[in-house]
């Protein structure tokens, strides 16, 4: 198989790549980013590579009798791991683990972060139910907004004396949200949700509004980019996890709210399956320099809306030309009933932990930021 490497440095067909325009009344500021990107194009052929391979891991948990599963939940929240949903402190569990899961990278050089064996948002879950399991109420806002550095190190310990990446930053963020909830929502996340009167929209605002680590707004070319991946990613894990009879369930159309986390790894799977392209020198600077790229900068903005616009085209790619002949194989379902975005979500998320070596050839998208 031709590597990513070699494709890369071949003089691209036209054709194969996102033209981009100069239409500065773009209404989508991510579409406009992605357009006008001079540093990451957006390559169809691998796109469509993505949707035939979510295609075939469909067809495998059809066959698994699991499709509900990765069609309609995400495969992140169902580990050991994560509360119980009648756990009365579920809500705030899920906010502290949303709220820390950012700059889990490790710098070169360093030992990884692992906990008994788990590396990244899982290490992140695991710590977090062994400080539960420990009686530490990492949930209760009351205890982190004053955590001292002892006990984060403690409670966020890894394996062969490691600690989180970026403690003291994951340390002050926690300060922060832990005195706005104190101070406007009764010291619960829970109040968060109840206020927000079962409408995403609202409880996205809040999240934006008054939690900084979750605002993430930027401006490219004069344009004002809306990203706020970080949020809605925690509105949708709320809506996956409470059913419709809990007090805490919310309403949401899930088609119309991108469901993506576009992290640091998402970018690394797009680009290993060339549907995200780097220009040489930004490719140069990914794999031979261990600074991280700056939070904002041109280039960040770049790789993250040209990745969820990868997303957006493949799912409009998967409904307009592959649904019918899809369904000849699987009569008993309906493309256009599921949330495919829920379904695209999953499958980066399982590629991702099935073939964690071989995407470690491609280049590691690394930003310090306490928002992914």
């Amino acid at each position: 198989m031709q590597s990513n490497r070699q494709r890369d440095t071949e003089q691209p067909d036209d054709q194969r790549y996102i033209k981009r325009r100069n239409n500065t009344e773009q209404k989508d500021p991510i579409l406009y980013v992605a357009e006008n990107a001079q540093n990451v194009s957006i390559n169809m052929n691998g796109v469509t590579n993505i949707v035939l391979e979510t295609l075939h891991y469909m067809r495998r948990n059809y066959d698994n009798h699991n499709l509900d599963a990765v069609t309609y939940n995400y495969v992140r929240l169902s580990t050991e791991f994560h509360p119980k949903v009648n756990d009365p402190t579920a809500a705030d569990w899920l906010f502290v683990l949303n709220t820390l899961n950012y700059s889990l990278w490790t710098p070169k050089g360093q030992q990884e972060w692992k906990v008994d064996g788990l590396t990244g948002y899982l290490a992140l879950c695991a710590a977090l139910k062994r400080a539960v399991d420990d009686g530490l109420p990492i949930w209760d806002s009351a205890f982190y907004k004053n955590i001292s550095i002892n006990n984060m190190k403690h409670i966020f310990r890894g394996d062969n004396n490691t600690f989180i990446p970026r403690i003291f930053s994951k340390l002050r963020t926690l300060h922060r949200v832990g005195e706005v909830l104190v101070d406007k929502y009764k010291g619960t996340f829970k109040q968060c949700i109840l206020s927000c009167n079962r409408n995403p929209m609202i409880l996205g605002a809040i999240l934006r509004d008054h939690f900084p680590s979750f605002y993430d707004m930027h401006t490219y070319d004069d344009e004002t980019v809306p990203l706020n991946n970080k949020a809605w990613i925690l509105v949708t894990d709320i809506w996956a996890f409470f059913p419709e009879e809990h007090e805490l369930a919310i309403n949401i159309e899930i088609k119309k709210i991108p469901t993506i986390f576009v992290d640091y790894r998402v970018p690394q799977i797009l680009h290993h399956f060339n549907a995200l392209v780097y220009s040489k020198n930004l490719l140069d600077k990914l794999e031979k320099s261990d600074k991280p790229l700056v939070h904002g900068s041109r280039e960040e903005l770049e790789i993250r809306c040209c990745s969820l616009i990868i997303l957006k085209y493949a799912h409009k790619l998967m409904m307009d030309k592959y649904s019918d002949q899809y369904t000849v194989y699987l009569p008993e379902l309906e493309l256009s009933n599921f949330d495919g975005m829920c379904l695209f979500d999953n499958f980066l998320w399982d590629y991702r932990q099935l073939f964690d070596e071989q995407l470690k050839k491609n280049p590691l998208f690394k930003i310090d930021t306490d928002q992914y």
